[in-house]
């Protein structure tokens, strides 16, 4: 998730936990302990672009991390906080939850969590979250801002972070009861259109839980929709299609940074050469409005150039082209009020 997902969420569990013994300063240690697996992030000032995307929520956001960092930061708060006579189990227990709940929370979005490493090289996400979702973390941010302003002699401190905490696992639920809904969809809709996926998965557009974009892996193609929880029950959603050409790879291209980029994928990519340059495309990060365009191309796309090492934008390209009326459109969309993507034809007389 999001920083301020994290810090708000953080903070929040820090009053519950140790306010008691240490004031608003319970707040400080939750939100540093809940936003310290991020620190992978300063990678990418020292390594290739490839190599930072394998590192971004690799070790630092695994279970056997969270415990050692758990146990390093209670050791650490127990030394300062001498006095205040907090049992080490309590801290231990405190900083290793801490740790862990972002790892968990992390691998509801579809970048990809390492919750084993090192010992299994292995990536889970449930896709079940946009990385930044402001529904599900507005009652977070407000229950934090009142805990940092208000006296820590309040007696509704805790009863802001319960209601937070409770709104943010009702959202969840909701979108958990929207993911099913479009599964079944989905499935209705490959056996209409004769698509016999290997693998498929589906996962929330930016900013909600309720428009969704389905990936499907099938005969050498990876097929690609959005649907909304609110479109016609009745209507299919409408795959488009595109080839994987993995014969392109045959090519000459730096096998380290390919290996490194199929990894990430996860089975899930494509490639495609404009002019004499190949791009590698991972359709799980969709497509720069997408919901909009059905031509649209992959937020990630990956140039397969030798010696290239520029610093990849996961989400190149997010924001490019967003107007009022855009937005408008976006949020017609979520209500499903449009029936799906414009095909080039309607673009030209939009």
């Amino acid at each position: 998730m999001d920083s301020v997902t994290h810090l708000a969420l953080g903070a929040c569990v820090g009053e519950v936990c140790l306010s008691k013994k240490l004031g608003k300063k319970a707040l400080i240690w939750g939100a540093l302990a809940q936003s310290f697996p991020d620190i992978d992030t300063f990678a990418a000032f020292f390594v290739p672009s490839d190599k930072d995307l394998i590192i971004h929520r690799g070790i630092t956001h695994s279970l056997f991390f969270a415990i050692v960092m758990g146990l390093l930061f209670a050791l650490i708060a127990s030394r300062i906080h001498r006095k205040q006579l907090i049992p080490f189990a309590t801290l231990a227990f405190f900083f290793c939850g801490q740790l862990m709940l972002h790892d968990l929370l992390d691998t509801c979005n579809s970048y990809g969590t390492g919750l084993l490493e090192p010992f299994i090289h292995q990536r889970f996400s449930i896709n079940l979250l946009y990385v930044a979702d402001p529904l599900f973390t507005i009652g977070l941010v407000v229950a934090s801002l009142l805990l940092v302003f208000k006296k820590s002699t309040n007696k509704n401190r805790k009863k802001w972070v319960i209601i937070a905490i409770v709104l943010s696992i009702f959202y969840l639920g909701f979108a958990c009861f929207n993911k099913i809904s479009i599964d079944n969809k989905a499935q209705v809709s490959f056996n209409k259109s004769g698509i016999h996926p290997v693998r498929y998965f589906s996962t929330p557009t930016p900013l909600n839980c309720m428009l969704w974009y389905v990936v499907a892996a099938a005969d050498s193609n990876e097929y690609t929709a959005y649907s909304s929880v609110w479109d016609n029950k009745n209507r299919p959603i409408i795959f488009e299609k595109h080839a994987d050409n993995y014969a392109l790879l045959h090519r000459p291209v730096d096998k380290n940074v390919l290996k490194d980029l199929e990894f990430f994928a996860g089975n899930y990519y494509t490639v495609t050469q404009s002019g004499n340059v190949l791009y590698f495309n991972i359709p799980r990060f969709e497509q720069i409005q997408g919901w909009d365009n059905k031509n649209a191309p992959f937020a990630f796309s990956y140039p397969l150039l030798p010696g290239y090492n520029g610093y990849m934008l996961l989400q190149k390209g997010r924001l490019t082209g967003w107007n009022k009326t855009t937005v408008k459109l976006y949020i017609e969309r979520i209500a499903g009020a449009i029936s799906g993507p414009r095909t080039k034809s309607q673009e030209s007389r939009h």
